[in-house]
């Protein structure tokens, strides 16, 4: 769940975080709040389960994060 006190809503960016599923659909949806980019790549890496999530600012792509292959971490 998102919460955002009047500070943290005033430097973050809202980012949306799509997690697919085996078919490459759209499962699921969370907005994560961050400051730039590379803060908003590290909070999906670190939601990354079982299932692929894709990263976008409104119409911008940013990345892919799939899940670790079997027997690596």
């Amino acid at each position: 769940m998102l919460a955002l006190n009047a500070e943290t809503a005033r430097r973050s960016r809202a980012y949306r975080a799509f997690k697919l599923d085996r078919a490459g659909r759209v499962a699921s949806a969370e907005i994560v709040a961050a400051e730039d980019d590379g803060h908003a790549r590290r909070q999906v890496r670190a939601m990354v389960q079982r299932n692929t999530i894709e990263l976008w600012e409104r119409t911008r792509f940013l990345g892919r994060f799939e899940p670790a292959a079997p027997g690596r971490a």
